[in-house]
């Protein structure tokens, strides 16, 4: 099998020949093929030069394109800063209360801000490698975390407390909602074999399995049914500690979850990932950043053992690589799966 043939075999809930990886390495990725982080989050040929190298130099069967946290939030009209070499971060939101929520109106990602530099990315390696090696497309943050960085974070989770029934609330979660599904739409026209997004906020970190069960759930099955509509298989990511909400995602119809090192895996595997493909999860920081080449292939063998029996797992990093992950334990990472991932063993 190949990357692709790999990858899309565990989507379809079948075994492949080996458990397939996934690398979310778009910061490794720009450093090594010498692209500054800003090229890479404004220029498609820079942002696709630099995983299509990536890919060459370790082997990994899907390429995980993600232009960072902001973009969708950007093109409604927040206003995005960014700090050299780092991922932009929302400075100023598009509106000041729940009131304003009726001037927002969903995206056309073919013209608003970043995301045609994501689709143009993804049609250039599309193009260069697919049928070879699996393209997912990420397509920013879902309806619940969106609508946090456009009313702005803090206000946000005043509102869900203070005014939970405030029809400006679901207007502008309604229209988040329509903005993220037309983008992952997008996304997969571009020529991405399947999607993703990410709703970090709506985790038991963030806030009660109460609030998400109200206000982020709806939206998370309603995309993954929408999408399947329309022949899309989606991943959720949600950074933290997913372990109580578990059973609330094993709920979830057909759909990958990538869920952070912090959760219990054994747990993990025993609920969400009866029915859905899991992602992830070593730890990106402690372990593939700053641990030995040894360390990185324990955790990797042990993550294997764990997720790997029934297939429905693709190997990655619980969340973004550091910039400065070094090259010797990315290639562990890879031989780890090549090593103790085989199925027919």
């Amino acid at each position: 099998m190949n990357g692709y043939q790999r990858v899309m075999s565990v989507l379809r809930g079948e075994l492949p020949d080996r458990v397939p990886v996934c690398l979310h390495n778009f910061l490794p990725a720009a450093r090594e093929a010498g692209i500054s982080l800003e090229q890479y989050l404004t220029e498609p040929e820079a942002a696709a030069r630099a995983h299509l190298q990536a890919v060459e130099a370790y082997g990994h069967d899907c390429i995980l394109i993600d232009l960072d946290t902001t973009m969708l939030a950007e093109a409604m009209g927040a206003r995005r800063d960014s700090t050299p070499g780092e991922p932009g971060h929302i400075a100023a939101p598009a509106i000041g209360c729940l009131d304003e929520a009726g001037q927002l109106r969903a995206v056309d990602p073919e013209r608003d801000g970043r995301i045609p530099v994501l689709l143009e990315a993804i049609r250039i390696m599309a193009a260069a490698v697919g049928g070879r090696v699996a393209i997912r497309g990420n397509a920013d943050q879902c309806a619940f975390s969106l609508a946090g960085l456009l009313r702005g974070m803090e206000d946000f989770m005043m509102d869900l407390v203070s005014e939970p029934d405030h029809p400006g609330l679901q207007r502008l979660l309604e229209v988040c909602y329509q903005s993220h599904l037309a983008t992952h739409r997008a996304v997969r026209r571009a020529g991405a074999d399947f999607t993703s997004l990410g709703d970090s906020p709506a985790g038991p970190d963030v806030v009660s399995p109460a609030i998400f069960e109200r206000f982020a759930r709806p939206y998370q099955e309603r995309l993954v049914r929408e999408l399947a509509a329309d022949g899309i298989f989606t991943v959720i990511h949600i950074c933290g500690n997913t372990s109580s909400i578990l059973e609330q995602l094993a709920q979830y119809p057909a759909c990958g979850f990538e869920l952070d090192y912090k959760t219990d895996a054994e747990r993990a595997k025993a609920t969400a990932g009866r029915a859905h493909v899991l992602f992830g999860n070593v730890d990106p920081s402690g372990v593939l950043a700053l641990g030995s080449v040894a360390h990185v292939r324990d955790a990797t063998q042990r993550l294997i053992e764990a997720w790997k029996p029934g297939g429905r797992f693709v190997l990655n990093a619980g969340c973004a690589l550091p910039a400065m992950t070094p090259p010797e334990n990315i290639r562990a990472l890879v031989d780890a799966a090549t090593e103790f991932g085989r199925y027919d063993a």
